[in-house]
């Protein structure tokens, strides 16, 4: 089967999940191409299209980029025979998108690295399709909704991820020297704010949430990126790369010393992090972890709580950013800003002050975004902060979709956004921050807010040692950012 996989953006970082999803199809014997709608012309994706005459279109959506690629798919259902499958965050938790949408024949609702080669070989053989695990599909006028396979159990049974088929359809992204790996999929915490609530749920008794690759199969793929394209940093996108099977992180620790040696990142949950004590925090510094995403959230301990159920005591985060500090880890504190209460400025405020506090290396805030089939987007719209069909955005969390109060809290809140890492990082900008954030200045505080984080990410936490050669690209990924914004 010929097979062609669409997404929406690229950007920095790279998107695994498709390139798994690639390594899969492929291994099962497809031929599989992909196109990325910012990087080319939308008028070259007809000739494209008519030049490869796919079988499958397979589109990629994260909820906000469903809205155009649904588009893009009905222009071409016009012109072109195809059957059309949507997956990704989107259409895993969302089951009536496929009722919406006529124009799409079949949505992936979870897992897509053995479902997907399946689907393909039912119809290619002539088997019931439309009866595929793990797909709701179109046929004949009647949508079947089958159950979610099991979990992939071991990790290690998948292929090392397409990078060639991501750097073939955005030959820029190849000669970035951050490349991003995966050693474990899952998370067990049920933060109201976070997809992998629903999605626990939905895989419950289908297999281990949390599933490690060996360190072996980890370390022999940064080897073979490494004799490959250029490589700097590693940095790696797990929910939380700590949270390991025991001996793991001490295997991994030696061997990535011994055999990579280059700096790392990961994303990190404070009580974890001191879990393991100071001892793991040296051993994980002492391999190169250089810095990490901290999340923070919040700095309203009833707020944390009772609102974003993080169950995790403000107290554990200081002590978790004190310990990595002492072994010379930056911090990235990840926090969320415009919650649904009564006062959310103030709220943001106090996080905004616990983040100084912190003294992280970079502050780095997000604006809810209420996910569909989350529970905060429950507690907002039981509360009045969401009313009626949510207006997913592109530009998801650097602007607000709740319906608070005022609309002056709106304006302080998506300007204290773009401020925020610039006040965490010069603090004696705070006494002036509630007149700031009152000033109808957001298009020069968006410019701020790339600008700051381009040089924070890419130059002054990083340490890329060829920078000058990546500037055209993150120069051009800055303008786009800033238009799109």
């Amino acid at each position: 089967m010929k097979v062609l996989l669409i997404f929406k953006d690229s950007v920095s970082v790279e998107r695994l999940a498709i390139c798994f999803i690639s390594s899969a199809l492929k291994a099962a014997g497809n031929d599989v191409k992909l196109w990325i709608m910012n990087v080319n012309p939308a008028g070259q994706l007809h000739e494209y299209m008519s030049e490869y005459e796919p079988h499958i279109v397979g589109y990629s959506a994260m909820t906000g980029e469903h809205i155009p690629l649904a588009a893009l798919n009905r222009e071409l259902k016009e012109q072109y025979d195809f059957f059309s499958v949507f997956g990704g965050p989107h259409t895993t938790f969302i089951s009536n998108f496929l009722t919406e949408e006529e124009a799409v024949d079949a949505i992936c609702t979870g897992e897509g690295d053995l479902a997907f080669p399946e689907l393909c070989r039912r119809m290619e053989t002539g088997e019931k399709y439309w009866l595929t695990p793990t797909f709701d599909v179109r046929y004949e006028g009647e949508i079947h909704r089958n159950d979610l396979g099991d979990l992939t159990p071991a990790l290690d049974v998948l292929d090392y991820p397409d990078r060639k088929i991501l750097y073939d359809a955005d030959p820029k992204m190849g000669t970035l020297g951050t490349k991003y790996f995966l050693a474990t999929r899952g998370c067990p915490y049920k933060c109201s704010y976070c997809f992998n609530v629903k999605y626990n749920e939905q895989y419950k008794g289908k297999g281990k949430i949390i599933r490690s690759r060996t360190v072996r199969q980890v370390i022999d793929e940064i080897k073979w990126v490494m004799e490959r394209y250029p490589l700097d940093h590693v940095s790696f996108s797990d929910d939380l790369f700590i949270l390991k099977p025991r001996g793991w992180l001490i295997e991994f620790c030696k061997v990535y010393k011994e055999e990579i040696g280059l700096a790392w990142s990961c994303t990190v949950r404070a009580n974890v992090t001191t879990l393991g004590g100071e001892q793991t925090v040296a051993m994980l510094s002492d391999a190169g972890l250089r810095w990490v995403w901290l999340g923070v959230e919040c700095g309203d301990q009833k707020v944390s709580d009772e609102i974003l159920a993080r169950g995790l005591a403000n107290e554990e985060i200081i002590k978790a950013t004190a310990l990595l500090h002492k072994y010379n880890i930056h911090t990235v504190a990840l926090t969320i800003l415009g919650m649904p209460v009564p006062n959310p400025v103030e709220i943001d405020l106090k996080t905004l002050d616990f983040t100084i506090d912190l003294r992280p290396s970079l502050g780095h805030p997000s604006i809810l975004y209420p996910y569909p089939g989350s529970p905060i987007e429950s507690y907002a719209r039981m509360n009045g902060y969401l009313e009626g069909e949510p207006e997913y955005m592109e530009t998801n969390k650097r602007t607000s979709m709740l319906k608070f109060h005022s609309e002056g809290d709106r304006l302080k809140i998506e300007n204290l956004h773009k401020l925020f890492g610039i006040i965490v990082r010069f603090p004696f900008l705070r006494p002036y921050t509630e007149f700031l954030i009152g000033l109808p200045l957001t298009p020069l505080y968006r410019f701020i807010f790339y600008l700051w984080y381009g040089y924070c990410i890419k130059i002054k936490f990083a340490k890329i040692r060829k920078f000058h050669k990546e500037l055209p690209y993150f120069t051009s990924l800055f303008f786009r950012m800033l238009v799109k914004s």
